[in-house]
């Protein structure tokens, strides 16, 4: 689905420059280090997708997950071009989504950190992200919690899996996974997780457990 040479669409549309945005404040941070890329190519794709999923006309928590998913899709699809490999293309996504999300997120860190219990801090900013980013429609998710010792989720569906297997590529679900462990990325020093994911083997379930760090 990289070729897009016989689309209608230019990037010097209205629309497509209105769909270009979507992608815009995550495509800047996109390294490929030695590797020299033509990031328009990316852009190109998302937009003549962005079209095929009306995603202008989405509500506004689709549109966000589609946005990501499409982030995903088509820089894997352009770096695979490139020759780039797949582990390593998932690394230089997730890097573009952490830099994308770490003002917002490094503003929650530092409340968390300057409270009497980073960790309960923590399960309760989550549950507000949570609430947010994870609708049951998308994800059904079953949610249990202890502030001081668990926050427990459980997905009996996953929006981006069912994306990637419209779209034939369910090796590009991993990446999904990589993007949702961020906020545990950036609380390594006091937040552990235990991930089981099954989504990515066309499973049925998929479970972060997050507990304090042992001292």
């Amino acid at each position: 689905m990289t070729e897009n040479k016989d689309s209608e669409l230019t990037l010097d549309s209205d629309f497509a420059k209105k769909a270009a945005a979507h992608i815009e404040p995550i495509l800047k941070h996109l390294d490929t280090e030695d590797i020299i890329i033509d990031k328009d190519k990316i852009t190109e794709l998302f937009v003549k997708l962005w079209e095929h999923e009306d995603g202008e006309n989405l509500d506004a928590a689709t549109q966000r997950l589609t946005v990501i998913a499409l982030f995903m899709y088509t820089t894997h699809n352009v770096l695979e071009d490139y020759n780039i490999r797949i582990d390593r293309a998932r690394q230089h996504i997730t890097h573009s989504f952490k830099e994308w999300l770490k003002p917002d997120m490094d503003k929650s860190i530092a409340d968390e950190k300057a409270s009497t219990n980073p960790f309960k801090a923590f399960v309760d900013s989550n549950q507000s992200d949570f609430d947010n980013v994870f609708g049951w429609e998308y994800f059904m998710p079953d949610i249990k919690k202890n502030d001081a010792t668990e926050l427990n989720f459980k997905f009996k569906k996953c929006w981006f899996a069912e994306f990637f297997i419209r779209y034939g590529r369910i090796d590009y679900i991993s990446t999904a996974c990589e993007f949702d462990k961020i906020p545990w990325n950036a609380r390594e020093d006091y937040v552990d997780l235990k991930l089981t994911n099954l989504f990515a083997k066309l499973g049925t379930l998929c479970q972060f457990k997050y507990t304090p760090i042992k001292k």
